[in-house]
């Protein structure tokens, strides 16, 4: 199969690796503020990008770990659409689809949902439904350019707090929850 048919090749600023790598990394970290993750730091290079952010299961039950397996299947839906919204392509980071794939049958088999796409297409209306807000769409052009900036300035590592000022710029910040109750199952 010829991927040229299939996929858009990027263009523009988007024709460059690097901050293509931005701004899918800014719709991870978007996603993060969203749903109230803090932001640990962005590692740029070397590749695969990664954004780490706290994780932490709050409690101990089923639903805690539900609720943060839904997140990161969230967070990791950010950097496509972000990517789709300026590129007009999502062809930077494939690998999370393999990532989400996996993501959602855990989720599927733990809830007792059994449908891993019901699972899929769930979590990805809440990642679409973060950008349907426009301060989001908005903000994911100048946070890529101020990730792609850190590394032009030799930064591979951009801290959490960073990353955080910038976006306090463009989306507000959510007021810490513990446990933000889970999307498909409440958290139970």
């Amino acid at each position: 199969m010829n991927i040229e048919t299939t996929c858009p090749v990027p263009t523009g600023v988007c024709a460059d690796e690097s901050f293509r790598l931005s701004i899918y990394e800014a719709g991870h970290a978007l996603t993060a503020r969203a749903l109230g993750i803090k932001l640990i730091y962005v590692r740029m290079r070397p590749r695969p990008p990664v954004l780490a952010s706290d994780k932490t299961i709050s409690g101990n039950t089923i639903g805690a770990l539900l609720e943060t397996l839904e997140n990161r299947v969230i967070e990791l839906f950010g950097g496509q659409i972000a990517e789709e919204h300026v590129c007009g392509t999502n062809s930077c980071c494939s690998g999370d689809v393999a990532r989400i794939d996996e993501l959602c049958n855990l989720i599927s088999g733990l809830s007792g949902i059994g449908d891993k796409d019901t699972v899929w297409f769930d979590l990805e209306d809440k990642a679409l439904e973060i950008f349907s807000d426009q301060r989001y769409r908005d903000a994911v052009l100048p946070l890529a350019e101020f990730l792609n900036q850190q590394v032009l300035e030799g930064y591979s590592e951009i801290d959490g707090e960073l990353i955080d000022a910038e976006l306090d710029k463009h989306v507000p910040a959510l007021p810490k929850k513990k446990g933000l109750g889970g999307f498909l199952f409440g958290g139970k």
